[in-house]
């Protein structure tokens, strides 16, 4: 009897450790993210900033989570990476609003033309208007928003015709994936042709489009630089970006690891993704001109004739968003977006 007994608590005591110690070991067990990027490995982004974050997030939980990188396409192509994201194919996913149109129509304001001052500070007021407007908030409830940011400002690059005046872009064919940027080479008398920026070598290469509407950076990643001649400098657009990580994967995180990714994201990798965008941005265009850009800067009264050309894009967003109620507050946005000019004290705003 008393031996029975010895070996039933025995037995007992050998469960619950096979138990608990299975708890512990699946608590230990790592976690693996799954980011998705449409880019190049070599790509600014992936190498300055999201290759830090992760091996930063790594160390933070001493080794729990690791992040696996699939660059250059691997999981899907370029527009489809926030599906990618939302539907859980990825984990996390680096892609770009104007991928996905009508999506993000408040997002879009940071795209219209002449509106950035530099990629950090845009970046910065993209994240502080999303953490203040609900509004903004409601374009992204399907997936876990980690990162708002966009690139320095894009000029006007060419193959063969340069671009000194605003007659000279007129019936330029000019690739681009921005709706504002679209309609404001309509409006400059260009003709935008819609496409990935990963087609956009073979394009120039065969001659379906003259040019690129892009950032030093985009000309040189992508290699661009290698076909185009001449690039016009001139504040003229910026694109927006994201990371966006799929809703179900972030809530089944243990709550130390979310703690993590919410300390390493939001306005701070915001705002380095902007920092590195800026700060890239002269060297890119060194590099440009050793490929044999020549660059050429667009005259003060020419560039005021852009603005002016474009501003009615201004007007057309606002009455676009409060007809359609999204929101009736689209007269607020103005005060925290860096370069907005408006017409009259109602669309003055202030410079973050």
């Amino acid at each position: 009897m008393k031996k029975a007994l010895i070996l039933s608590v025995t037995f007992i005591a050998f469960i619950c450790h096979a138990f608990f110690t299975g708890v512990a070991d699946a608590s230990a067990e790592t976690i693996n993210l799954k980011f998705a990027t449409g880019f190049s490995p070599k790509h600014t982004m992936q190498t300055k900033v999201f290759e830090p974050w992760a091996k930063k997030i790594s160390e933070m939980t001493n080794g729990k989570v690791k992040v696996t990188f699939f660059p250059g396409g691997a999981l899907g192509k370029m527009p489809d990476h926030y599906d990618l994201a939302e539907k859980g194919i990825a984990d996390i996913s680096y892609t770009l609003q104007d991928y996905t149109p009508g999506r993000f129509p408040l997002t879009s304001v940071f795209e219209l033309p002449f509106m950035i001052t530099s990629a950090t500070k845009t970046s910065v007021a993209m994240w502080k208007t999303y953490e203040q407007f609900p509004e903004f908030q409601k374009e992204y409830e399907k997936v876990k928003l980690l990162a708002l940011f966009c690139h320095p400002s894009g000029g006007f690059n060419t193959v063969k015709k340069p671009v000194r005046a605003v007659g000279d872009l007129k019936g330029l064919k000019f690739r681009t994936a921005s709706p504002h940027v679209t309609e404001a080479l309509k409006m400059f008398g260009a003709v935008p042709v819609n496409m990935p920026i990963t087609e956009t070598y073979t394009a120039l290469e065969r001659g379906v489009v003259e040019g690129t509407v892009l950032p030093w950076e985009g000309n040189f990643v992508f290699k661009l630089a290698e076909l185009l001649k001449y690039g016009t400098e001139t504040e003229f657009y910026t694109m927006s970006m994201m990371v966006v990580m799929n809703k179900k994967k972030w809530q089944s995180l243990p709550e130390d690891v979310k703690k993590v990714i919410d300390e390493t994201t939001g306005l701070v990798m915001s705002r380095e993704a902007g920092r590195v965008f800026d700060d890239t941005n002269v060297p890119m265009r060194n590099l440009c001109i050793k490929k044999g850009m020549e660059i050429l800067q667009l005259p003060t009264g020419e560039k005021e004739t852009l603005k002016s050309i474009t501003m009615p894009l201004r007007d057309q967003w606002v009455k676009d968003k409060t007809s359609r109620r999204l929101p009736g507050r689209a007269q607020r946005l103005c005060w925290i977006l860096p370069g907005w000019r408006g017409r009259g004290a109602r669309w003055r705003c202030i410079r973050p």
